[in-house]
């Protein structure tokens, strides 16, 4: 079997609720918002991390970040 589940209780508001249950049904819930909290824990190590690297070797240049954006753009 899977890891073991802690049960949690969460309030959010009704039309979130009901969008996430259009989208999953009412038994996927869980699991959504299991990978919902788990993207936003990745994101929020990621943000930590880029400003430690900002704080020790300093931000991005403009012209690199620039240049980044125009080739993202390409894709």
């Amino acid at each position: 079997m899977g890891e073991p589940a802690a049960k949690l209780s969460v309030t959010v508001p009704s039309e979130l609720a009901a969008e996430i249950r259009r989208r999953v049904g009412a038994r996927g819930v869980s699991g959504f918002v299991t990978r919902a909290i788990a993207h936003e824990l990745e994101r929020e190590q990621l943000g930590a991390y880029l400003e430690e690297l900002d704080r020790e070797f300093g931000p991005v240049p403009k012209e690199v970040l620039a240049e980044a954006r125009r080739a993202w753009r390409k894709r």
